[in-house]
């Protein structure tokens, strides 16, 4: 989820991951209300000339431009078939590229969901994202690799805190515009300060969010899926800090993995996400030591995710907050 200020805030997100997707070799869909408005900031007119080779990746169907303006007004009427036909069709387009052997993926960057909000919908944006949240849950179990990006004008979620909380429990992670510089995701120290992160996480845009976010501030991390992957590296290599999601797809549970994990080495500091409530985290991983300080329910902000892993005293590298 990106929360924005305005709207050149938000064409710039849109340009950013779109760009980022093409780079990574991924089929990006720009599924826009604003698409085919040639004199709106967001229709794709304007955004053409900041996509790397937009006519040709066009050309080649690694671009695809939806209007999302029907999609828009059926969700506003409480209709989400024409979603359901779009649900099919992306999955249809992931199975081709399983066939084909690619794993790089789709990235969406998606608005019908932000245009509620402006129109201070928010009840119709919070079925909306509910739905996306749903499904993004059935495509992760099938293994379909792709990521949903969602924008929403923070301003305006703010002017209703209780449709705020709904709408962004619908999402994993949540980065705001106002605090990072998309270009520069993280403030980097220029050298590597020593610290050594696993993250074990099934989503494959979080793994990619992860890596980037990292490597932004020269720390070194290991990003796996699954669990099993997860214990042949800890058996190899020390870590200071990992990451671990309670939602991992595969055969181990997460609470048998803390407590694998723990065998090998008794000393590793684990810092769970998850989007279980804190009771229910805390029953399953509580007589394996892990501490209510290192629990990050998702959805969470990035700084709070460097301010949990700054939280101890006895750290070995201090996170600079932006």
């Amino acid at each position: 989820m990106l929360l924005y200020g305005d709207e050149e805030n938000r064409a710039e997100a849109a340009v950013y991951w779109i760009n980022q997707g093409l780079e990574e070799g991924q089929l990006c869909i720009y599924a826009s209300v604003h698409a085919l408005d040639q004199s709106h900031m967001l229709g794709i007119a304007r955004l053409s000339a900041k996509i790397k080779n937009c006519q040709e990746n066009i050309n080649n169907k690694n671009l695809q431009i939806i209007n999302f303006k029907p999609y828009f007004e059926s969700a506003l009427s409480g209709n989400l078939l024409l979603f359901e036909d779009l649900k099919t069709n992306l999955e249809n387009m992931a199975y081709d590229l399983m066939m084909q052997g690619r794993k790089e993926g789709i990235t969406v960057f998606a608005d019908a969901a932000c245009c509620l909000c402006e129109s201070k919908s928010f009840e119709k944006s919070e079925i909306l994202e509910k739905w996306w949240k749903d499904v993004h849950d059935e495509w992760l179990r099938n293994n379909y690799h792709i990521t949903v990006i969602c924008p929403h004008p923070e301003l305006i979620l703010k002017s209703k805190l209780d449709s705020k909380s709904k709408i962004t429990d619908s999402h994993d992670l949540m980065i705001d515009l106002n605090e990072y510089d998309l270009h520069h995701l993280v403030t980097s120290s220029g050298q590597d300060n020593g610290t050594q992160i696993l993250v074990v996480e099934s989503d494959p845009d979080l793994m990619i969010l992860y890596a980037e976010f990292f490597a932004k501030r020269n720390v070194t991390a290991v990003v796996t899926p699954e669990g099993n992957e997860c214990l042949s590296i800890v058996k190899e290599k020390d870590f200071d800090i990992t990451i671990l999601d309670t939602h991992l797809c595969g055969t181990i549970k997460a609470s048998d993995l803390v407590k694998e994990i723990y065998q090998i080495n008794p000393n590793q500091r684990i810092v769970l996400t998850t989007t279980n409530p804190i009771y229910r985290t805390s029953i399953g991983i509580k007589s394996f030591g892990v501490s209510r300080k290192d629990v990050l329910i998702k959805p969470f902000r990035l700084s709070n995710l460097i301010k949990v892993i700054d939280s101890k005293p006895d750290s070995s590298t201090s996170f600079e907050q932006n």
